[in-house]
């Protein structure tokens, strides 16, 4: 971010991730309700799409900051959303970086946002669920069995499964987050170019760039 109105667009951006945090927008998901989707992410990928990757790291932080203050259970609960958020946003900016199309680059990313999430939220989970807060180990395992409609002896055999639920849980989050961001993007760019500014935005300016470099692909 080189701009002053670039880092208070950001700032404004990061502040929206929080307020939607705090408000009583999440729904559980249904197999390990302590997991929960919400919207809050969303205000991060429009500044990563609209303003870069510095950007979209810079709300992530200041996102991360407000929710040490409001946020439930910090500084745990906060810096693993963090990780989350940050961790999708470095795969959607290697996904572009590989292919800088519009189309393209954002299906890598959205893949690569994904794998590289589940793997590092699975590593955060099973040390806090193993080693710092066994309580959520036997909620998950219980609410796993009341489910599926198995009988759950030892909460540890369960761990399997809540790993595996857990990946998923974050899979379907990477969708929820990016595309509403994309479509707010593509609506923006849509207005910007019947006006002759649409290469303001860096996810804009990133597709011109590519289409010059490969002309007969565009």
């Amino acid at each position: 971010m080189r701009t002053i109105k670039q880092v208070a667009a950001a700032s404004c951006l990061a502040s929206l991730a929080a307020l939607l945090a705090v408000l009583p927008l999440s729904f559980p998901f249904p197999i390990i309700p302590y997991l929960k989707f919400d919207l809050a992410e969303v205000p991060v990928f429009l500044a990563f799409l609209t303003l870069g990757p510095s950007a979209g790291v810079f709300s992530a932080a200041v996102y991360w900051l407000v929710l040490l203050f409001v946020g439930a259970f910090s500084p745990l609960g906060p810096t693993m959303k963090f990780a989350a958020v940050l961790s999708t946003l470095i795969g959607l900016w290697a996904g572009f970086k590989l292919r800088p199309s519009r189309g393209m680059g954002f299906i890598l990313g959205i893949i690569f946002g994904c794998i590289i999430r589940v793997i590092l939220m699975s590593v955060f989970n099973y040390l806090v669920l193993v080693y710092m807060f066994p309580g959520f180990l036997e909620f998950a395992a219980a609410s796993i069995s009341a489910f599926l409609g198995l009988r759950i002896v030892d909460e540890l055999a369960a761990l399997p499964l809540i790993m595996i639920f857990t990946a998923i849980f974050n899979v379907l989050h990477v969708p929820l987050s990016i595309i509403p961001a994309y479509l707010v993007v593509k609506s923006l760019i849509k207005v910007g170019e019947s006006r002759g500014g649409a290469y303001e935005l860096w996810y804009a300016r990133l597709a011109r760039v590519a289409s010059k470099r490969s002309p007969q692909r565009s």
